[in-house]
C-alpha cells in the first residue's frame, strides 16, 4: 500500500509482476496519497475500488482524485461529505453533494467542530 501512496508505479510493477494481488486498500493508497497517475494506473491494471478509495480522496483533500475517480464510477458513501466539511473543502463538498453523495448530520458537526463556518452556512 506504501508504494501506491507514494506513486511508486515501479514497485507495484515489480509486486505484480511477483504474483501478489492488488486490492481495494491499494487503490485507497494511492488516493489518500493524492497519486492520480498512480491510481490511474492501478486501475488500468484491474485492481478493484470500492467506497474507500473516494473516501480516502477526500480525507485527503485531493479533490482532482476525487473528481476522477468519481468520473470513472468509483461508488461513495456519506462519509466524503464529512471529510470534505472537517477540513473545510466547500468545493469538494458542493462536488460532492451534486453528485448526489450523502450526507447526514455528521456533515454538519464536522463542519462545526473544525470551525468551519462558510461550510455551514
Amino acid at each position: 500500500k506504501r508504494a501506491a501512496e507514494v506513486g511508486e508505479v515501479e514497485v507495484l510493477e515489480w509486486i505484480r509482476g511477483h504474483g501478489y494481488p492488488f486490492t481495494e486498500a491499494t487503490c485507497a493508497a494511492a488516493a489518500m496519497g493524492g497519486q492520480l497517475p498512480t491510481l490511474k494506473w492501478l486501475r488500468s491494471q484491474g485492481c478493484p475500488w470500492d467506497e474507500s478509495t473516494c473516501s480516502a480522496a477526500s480525507e485527503g483533500g485531493h479533490f482532482e482524485v476525487l473528481q476522477w475517480a468519481r468520473g470513472q464510477g468509483c461508488p461513495f458513501g456519506a462519509d466524503i461529505c464529512s471529510n470534505a466539511a472537517a477540513a473545510g473543502h466547500l468545493e469538494m463538498l458542493q462536488f460532492a453533494r451534486r453528485h448526489d453523495c450523502p450526507w447526514d448530520t455528521d456533515t454538519l458537526a464536522c463542519a462545526a467542530a473544525a470551525g468551519h463556518l462558510e461550510v455551514l452556512q
